[in-house]
């Protein structure tokens, strides 16, 4: 997924301005390959959700359960992604955006339960 400053970002077409998820090339729409990056709240609502169990961890030594999601942006477009946190019940609650430090310099957004105030 894209970052800019702190932002997940997401694609605009410019031809027919329908609102494309992160790593798009051309609009599923129109087929236009000229899109424009757009700074997304980064907010919205879990789609899907899977646990998915993985490798010893290096820092904690013990398997660590990874939650695998497709959310819903408010902005419209899908994302794939992983969820920090318990997953909530029901799964629709809402989720905010953060970024993990992946790597000096690199950032890799991840989405965490929020209060749905």
């Amino acid at each position: 997924m894209t970052t800019r400053l702190g932002r997940l970002v997401i694609w605009k077409c410019r031809d027919c301005a329908v609102l494309l998820p992160p790593l798009t090339v051309s609009c599923h729409s129109c087929g236009n390959g000229e899109l424009e990056p757009v700074d997304s709240a980064g907010a919205g609502v879990i789609v899907s959700c899977r646990t998915a169990d993985r490798s010893p961890d290096p820092v904690c030594g013990a398997p660590c359960p990874s939650v695998i999601a497709i959310v819903e942006l408010d902005e419209g477009p899908w994302v794939y992604s992983w969820i920090d946190g318990e997953v909530p019940v029901p799964s629709d609650r809402p989720v905010r955006v953060h970024f993990r430090w992946t790597q000096p310099g690199e950032r890799f957004p991840v989405f965490e339960p929020r209060d749905s105030r």
